[in-house]
């Protein structure tokens, strides 16, 4: 929900400023005030699959690592889990992959460029029909492995450090 508060009026603004056709002129406060949550639902339902998702792909890339699925360089030393960044670019681009399409509604809805009245249900059979479901993947799935990567290679050195500074046993998900 904390994530959803900040992303759904930022986003509103940057996907509006994205395809905006005259550059020159400013969005109208009236229009932010009516549409700032338009996408609201789609972005939280988005959210809720990518970082359950996300928590799943760690839980069987762990089980995968133990059963010797997984190649040996992008396991741990010890074999029980994906390396940082492995964990933070598969898992995450996993997760993504379960939530793109809601991904496209969300930007479609806070675009301004399809009917407000149509219903999410419907722009999903519009877009199924065009073809447009996984639209702009590749792109955001080598954001996504640069960005998630790299964050939890972060996230890992941090914990890791505070942990031994401050004599706690790590009992997370490595």
């Amino acid at each position: 929900i904390g994530r959803g508060m900040v992303e759904i009026p930022t986003d509103f603004l940057k996907i509006r400023r994205q395809v905006q056709q005259d550059l020159s002129s400013r969005i109208k406060l009236d229009v932010i005030r009516k549409s700032i949550l338009d996408g609201s639902l789609v972005t939280m339902s988005r959210n809720t699959v990518l970082f359950t998702s996300f928590m799943v792909y760690i839980d069987l890339s762990k089980q995968a690592c133990a059963k010797g699925l997984v190649p040996s360089f992008l396991r741990t030393e010890d074999s029980r889990g994906l390396t940082p960044f492995a964990k933070g670019a598969i898992c995450a681009n996993m997760a993504w992959m379960s939530c793109w399409p809601m991904d496209v509604l969300k930007t479609q809805r806070q675009s301004g460029n399809f009917d407000a009245k149509m219903g999410t249900l419907e722009l999903l059979k519009e877009n199924m029909k065009q073809g447009k479901l996984f639209r702009g993947l590749v792109p955001g799935l080598v954001r996504s492995t640069l960005s998630n990567g790299t964050s939890m290679v972060v996230y890992e050195a941090v914990h890791s450090y505070l942990s031994n500074m401050l004599g706690v046993t790590r009992k997370d998900m490595l």
